[in-house]
């Protein structure tokens, strides 16, 4: 690495730009390869997350029906109060 550093301190300003240019765009690219690649992965996860947790509250109202529950339909919000 030292010898490549050295070998372009040795090169006219302008080519050391075309350079650190060149060497930007390959890791920008190699950056985004990644990005685009795992992509998918990342949304089909969610969705499969939310696929579960669907059919977890399916199985729990299937359940809740079964077991003769009829309590009132209720929303309960959870809040907290600064003194």
């Amino acid at each position: 690495m030292k010898k490549y550093f050295d070998h372009i301190q040795t090169k006219e300003p302008h080519e050391r730009r075309q350079h650190a240019m060149q060497i930007a765009g390959v890791v920008t690219a190699m950056v985004f390869a990644v990005w685009i690649t795992t992509l998918g992965y990342r949304l089909t996860a969610g969705n499969a997350q939310l696929a579960g947790e669907e059919y977890d509250q399916t199985a729990l109202t299937a359940a809740a029906v079964q077991a003769g529950y009829s309590g009132p339909n209720t929303l309960y919000v959870a809040s907290t109060t600064g003194f």
